[in-house]
């Protein structure tokens, strides 16, 4: 029963077909659903260890049958069409009747044990209607409805009994205050759900302008200054003679071109739409080469070194892209510790995915590489890691970062099948890219 769409999807419930809604109503909680699967068959099995009857689990097989009728007939992805709408709606109806049945049933016998076991299972089924995710509101009149229907079948069985006319009237009156509070209850839960999702919902949507602004003038502010370069060497191009000066304004104009490919590079890499030129690598002499590098890039203050595993661990990857996220990181590192510290750059096998749902690998094992960065610097702050990840968010002095290098060493990481990971405290910060494997030996 697991799969895709047990993963609710991020958009608002609004924007879903009702049919849709009402499978994550009725199948968003996988653990609900396996309590279903257990429990039913029990109570089947239970009747007929108590009363020696099969009936019970005739009304079990049925129940599960329509459940498992329910969850294809109304599960994500089938069109959205009056006949399919109709279909799903009516299995809906016809399971949830299928499991009030029973309890109904032993709710009008004389056994007070049967009896007990069906209030409680009518109970159980109107807690769920009150708590469960909010369905479509076209089935809140059905709910309504089995509800006044269960306190009905209740009062018909017992209150006509009683010999009492007062206690008749006292018991009809309590029947008619339950279905009111019930009916009250079902409506102001649902509006209260409604009413905090589309909260969130807003509270998203003003996160999502938020962030777009703050990337939108990041862009402006940079694109910005790297056309003020280009048009001041233009200008004074056209003031020069041929010679040094000239050239010299000429290189400095294609710097700053090659700073804006640069900026676009790093947005598309953040957008997950960068270009990947892959190929398969031994991450282990990649690390070792990038190590070397970086080191010329340090000062003395700064040591560098590398922690390489056992064997060899291949992947698929772009080597440059790989190259500017490590470096990225390594001289992220370096500006943390303000010039001063160790850095470790490993390599290690762990255990599980990369992220849920990968393939094994090619030797059937199920691992993943991390490639860390490690440093000794004072860590991130809680609100300073909370925005570590957004694009154009830095803590270095204007001119210093672009506030582009998390964000692009996150999108290379995702782009590439994998995750980044942040670990940080006080003696230091740990960032690791968590990648898919093609072997390891």
């Amino acid at each position: 029963m697991m799969n895709d769409t047990t993963l609710r999807p991020d958009r608002r419930l609004d924007d879903l077909p009702e049919l849709e809604r009402l499978w994550w109503a009725e199948f968003g909680d996988p653990v609900e659903i396996i309590a279903r699967v257990i429990i039913i068959p029990a109570a089947g099995f239970g009747v007929l260890a108590y009363q020696g009857h099969f009936y019970g689990l005739v009304w079990a097989a049925a129940y599960l049958m329509m459940m498992g009728m329910s969850y294809l007939g109304m599960r994500p992805g089938r069109p959205d069409t009056p006949a399919a709408r109709a279909l799903g709606f009516s299995l809906y109806y016809i399971t949830a009747s299928v499991f009030l049945t029973l309890p109904l049933y032993f709710v009008v016998l004389d056994d007070f044990t049967l009896k007990l076991a069906g209030a409680l299972g009518l109970a159980a089924y109107m807690a769920f209607n009150l708590f469960r995710d909010e369905p479509p509101q076209t089935v809140e009149k059905y709910d309504i409805a089995m509800g006044v229907v269960v306190i009905f079948t209740v009062w018909v069985s017992h209150v006509p009994l009683i010999p009492s006319f007062v206690a008749q009237v006292v018991l009809t009156l309590l029947c008619g205050v339950v279905g009111f509070y019930y009916t009250l209850a079902i409506r102001k839960t649902r509006a209260s759900l409604r009413d905090l999702r589309l909260a969130a919902a807003r509270g998203v949507e003003a996160q999502k302008m938020e962030a777009l602004g703050r990337l939108s003038g990041g862009v402006a502010h940079d694109f910005n200054n790297i056309l003020t370069v280009i048009r001041g060497n233009l200008d004074l191009y056209r003031e020069l003679d041929s010679g040094p000066e000239r050239d010299a304004v000429v290189g400095e104009a294609q710097q700053a071109v090659t700073r804006a490919a640069g900026l676009v590079s790093q947005l598309l890499t953040f957008a997950r739409r960068a270009p990947l030129e892959e190929q398969e690598l031994e991450l282990g002499a990649v690390v070792s080469e990038i190590t070397v590098m970086a080191k010329r890039l340090l000062p003395e203050s700064v040591q560098l070194h590398d922690k390489l595993p056992g064997g060899l661990i291949y992947a698929r990857l772009d080597p440059a892209q790989l190259n500017s996220a490590l470096l990225n990181l390594i001289l992220n590192a370096r500006d943390a510790m303000e010039g001063r510290g160790q850095i470790e750059l490993s390599v290690t096998l762990r255990p599980g995915a990369a992220v849920e749902g990968d393939a094994p690998a090619k030797d059937g094992t199920l691992r993943h590489v991390c490639v860390a960065v490690a440093d000794t610097g004072p860590g991130m702050a809680p609100e300073t890691l909370e925005k570590a990840f957004e694009p154009f968010f830095t803590t270095k002095p204007v001119g210093k970062g672009s506030g582009l290098g998390l964000p692009m060493v996150k999108g290379f990481a995702e782009l590439s099948g994998g995750r980044i990971s942040v670990q940080t405290g006080p003696v230091g910060t740990v960032i690791a890219l968590h990648l898919p494997i093609l072997q390891h030996g």
